[in-house]
């Protein structure tokens, strides 16, 4: 693939996320007509100070905000699920499941599945390689963000694979970007295990020298089942459901690829 149609395939959702954005976080600002919203929270994009948030603070107050795929514009989703295919079809042939690693044996407990999980983001930087131990998941697991939603672990491999080369691109020579893990909590009643991340890259590459700075919570919903009877050593742990929320509006979060490092940030606090 050219440098060109690399930069056309980064370029193309970063145009686009602007009417998202104008439909999730402005719901009364509209194309054809000078109107809007009289509220001095929302701040104007062509104003130089920095932009939070654009959500009613009486209806947030006292509860952090998040946005998961139920609450997301489906312009939003409708835009990343377009180049989630768009970018399936151009790289698919070379697809390679590269990306994949796998330990070969799934955990035999929540505790074990806990250790694996940390250790996507410690040593993996999943959040930006989407390299995942593939034994921890079931075949037929559901992936859900704010923005897409898809069944299958050979889906997520192929989905996340086919973008590497653009974020390598993005990200430039320096390859700046980590997957925080902030915090990672066992709820074994629940039957989950919850952790909260901050993904930060600099996608030095565009000459716009945008940030991507984002606070998220991911639930793992595992389920345990015993290979041999009731023989708790036979038992497999795998998660099933992998549930991911960010705490901002995802349009705002797709505003962060449009401006520069620092114009848009993530929620205060």
């Amino acid at each position: 693939m050219t440098r060109k149609a690399l930069t056309a395939l980064v370029s193309t959702p970063l145009i686009v996320a602007v009417s998202a954005f104008c439909s999730l976080s402005r719901p009364d600002c509209h194309s054809s007509g000078r109107s809007g919203p009289k509220n001095n929270d929302l701040r104007q994009i062509s104003q130089p100070t920095p932009i939070f948030a654009t959500y009613d603070d009486s209806d947030t107050k006292g509860s952090s905000f998040s946005s998961s795929y139920e609450s997301s514009a489906s312009v939003t989703k409708g835009l990343v699920s377009t180049l989630t295919s768009l970018t399936n079809n151009i790289f698919g042939g070379n697809n390679s499941r590269e990306n994949e690693t796998s330990t070969n044996m799934p955990p035999t407990s929540p505790e074990e599945l806990l250790q694996r999980i940390q250790k996507e983001y410690t040593q993996n930087n999943y959040l930006w390689t989407g390299n995942i131990d593939t034994s921890s998941f079931v075949s037929n697991c559901t992936f859900k963000d704010p923005t897409l939603s898809f069944v299958g672990v050979d889906d997520y491999v192929k989905n996340v694979g086919n973008l590497v080369p653009v974020i390598e691109y993005a990200l430039g020579k320096e390859q700046i970007s980590n997957s925080t893990l902030l915090d990672i909590t066992l709820e074994k009643e629940k039957g989950y295990i919850q952790t909260r991340w901050n993904m930060i890259g600099e996608l030095n590459a565009l000459f716009w020298k945008p940030k991507i700075d984002v606070i998220g919570r991911t639930k793992f919903w595992y389920r345990q089942e015993e290979k041999n009877g009731d023989d708790r050593s036979n038992a497999v742990v795998q998660v099933y459901f992998y549930d991911e929320e960010w705490e901002m509006p995802a349009g705002l979060a797709l505003l962060q690829l449009i401006t520069p490092a620092g114009t848009i940030r993530r929620s205060i606090g």
